[in-house]
């Protein structure tokens, strides 16, 4: 009778179909690695970035600011008194001295008049401490009268004189507080606010109109402390105003504030605008830019591609398949052309990325697609 025979792998045999499979696993593991990481790079459009190449420019530096009344003024009341009549509405021109508001002096004249009847009664007792003064001397000449006596009556005589002198100021000071309840312009210009209506109360020192002189005006711009260096006292300015279309004005650096703000560390430009025509107002939002005239000459790439923090001035390259970042001082920048000039940091034909990203991309890997 046959048997039947049965294969029975050898470990040999199993210890080597084991490796072919574990070589041809590894293959693919490697393969797959591969893949994933080409497929985990940052892709970028030929749009998203620039090559450094050489020029010159001729720069300006933004900036963007609101618009504010160079002369202004608050009027407040000097006197504590109800509001009998209000002369002015916002938006109306006054001029220096006009009557804004009559405040009511029923109080106030009976202050002036109690002042006056203490000032008289002060005068007849220094009138008739004088004349005890002119007898008692007589007296104490022909020795009837002690120097201890007639220097007291001097003295008496004197402490009146100061009150009259005293009850003069406190007149002085009453005829103030009542021609003060009639309200005056301090400066021309135009009405901004009113607090008060007719039959109102206020208080000494009260708010009761805002002033404001729009023939002048004064733009207050933030600049980034990294660029401040370029802008001088006397820099040209053109800027734009929403609600005026494409429209120029023109202005001129007047001060630049000494301390940069503690959270953002920007140091504020303050720039004088003409407005005779009184067309800009107050709380109107600029922007434009400063003409620095500095000739700026090296590598230039576009706006876009710079960035600012505390550290200083840096742009995003792609370098052997990452993306890195470049410290970069920066010459002169162009707001007109779009572009700015570095002197260090780059070399030319460095791809600089001027699409919008943060520090969370450097030193990952990017490719550039078509």
């Amino acid at each position: 009778m046959m048997r039947a025979i049965v294969w029975r792998p050898t470990s040999l045999a199993v210890a080597m179909l084991a490796v072919a499979l574990a070589g041809c696993g590894g293959k693919n593991g490697e393969s797959k690695a591969a893949e994933n990481k080409t497929a985990a790079a940052l892709e970028l459009a030929s749009a998203d970035v620039a090559l450094a190449k050489k020029g010159s420019l001729s720069g300006s530096l933004p900036i963007n600011g609101t618009l504010q009344a160079f002369t202004q003024t608050t009027v407040q009341s000097r006197v504590a008194a109800e509001i009998n009549a209000v002369a002015v509405r916002e938006g109306e021109r006054v001029q220096k001295g006009q009557v804004l508001a009559n405040l009511g002096t029923q109080d106030l004249d009976a202050r002036v008049k109690q002042a006056e009847a203490n000032l008289a009664s002060a005068t007849v007792e220094a009138t008739l401490a004088r004349a005890l003064v002119e007898r008692n001397k007589q007296l104490y000449d022909k020795k009837y009268f002690s120097e201890i006596d007639y220097q007291k009556s001097v003295g008496e005589a004197e402490a009146r004189e100061e009150n009259v002198r005293a009850q003069k100021a406190l007149v002085a000071i009453a005829r103030k507080a009542l021609n003060d309840a009639s309200v005056r312009a301090p400066m021309a210009g135009i009405i901004a606010k009113r607090y008060v209506e007719p039959g109102s109360s206020v208080g000494v020192d009260g708010k009761l109109f805002d002033i404001v002189d729009l023939s002048e005006m004064e733009l207050a711009a933030p600049v980034p402390a990294t660029e401040i260096a370029v802008v001088k006292v006397g820099q040209a300015v053109n800027f734009t105003v929403s609600g005026f279309a494409e429209q120029k004005f023109t202005g001129k650096v007047v001060r630049i504030n000494p301390v940069a703000d503690a959270g953002t560390r920007a140091i504020t430009v303050y720039v004088r605008v003409n407005n005779s025509g009184s067309a800009l107002k107050g709380g109107m939002y600029a922007r434009g830019e400063i003409a620095t005239g500095a000739e700026g000459e090296g590598l230039t790439v576009p706006l876009e591609a710079l960035h600012n923090d505390d550290k200083g001035s840096w742009v995003i390259v792609l370098k052997d398949g990452k993306l890195e970042r470049r410290a970069v001082d920066v010459a002169a920048r162009d707001e007109r052309s779009n572009r700015l000039a570095v002197r260090t940091g780059l070399a030319e034909g460095d791809t600089v990325v001027v699409a919008k990203l943060n520090d969370s991309v450097l030193n990952k890997p990017a490719r550039v697609v078509q």
